[in-house]
């Protein structure tokens, strides 16, 4: 399976986690790879900073085979997805095709909802732990945890550090 190098972000119009996608999608860029982000509606996003961006995809539009990675940002919008059937149908989707699933923040608890942590070391800020550990994830305190194909990082502080450590899987698939 060779790489598209594209990378999908999903994440809330509304009150995303400014430095967990302007920091990573910074990152992932410089390195040659396009991204792209999808979400409920088309149109503009706003973080809760007040950084803009624009949504490429709706939810249903997404083919996993286009992409290397997902990642779901965080911020206090993201509780809106948290129980939505098509985050979660995606985070199983991209798992499923062997794809990068990647979480920071508020995001990762779509990924335990979607129930693709079960026994899967992982991190998260502690105000979401109760529900990640309710996905029956392993929770451990790093900023970063890479279980396999699977990345979560703690908060927009280690936006930087996850870009990277998402990086550093995607170069080792062939």
């Amino acid at each position: 399976m060779g790489k598209n190098n594209n990378i999908l972000y999903v994440m809330s119009g509304q009150n995303f986690q400014d430095e967990e996608y302007f920091e990573s999608k910074k990152i992932f860029e410089s390195a040659g790879y396009k991204t792209k982000v999808s979400s409920t509606f088309i149109g503009t996003a706003q973080g809760k900073l007040g950084g803009m961006t624009n949504i490429d995809l709706l939810f249903s539009e997404v083919d996993a085979v286009e992409f290397d990675a997902i990642i779901f940002i965080g911020g206090i919008g993201c509780i809106t997805l948290w129980d939505d059937w098509r985050t979660q149908g995606l985070a199983k989707l991209f798992l499923d095709n062997q794809k990068i699933v990647a979480g920071i923040g508020s995001g990762i608890v779509i990924m335990a909802n979607a129930k693709i942590l079960e026994g899967v070391n992982v991190t998260c800020i502690s105000a979401d732990e109760s529900h990640v550990r309710h996905g029956n994830a392993n929770v451990v305190k790093d900023n970063i945890v890479v279980s396999g194909n699977i990345i979560t990082a703690n908060g927009p502080d280690s936006s930087k550090e996850f870009a990277n450590a998402v990086l550093e899987v995607l170069n080792n698939i062939s």
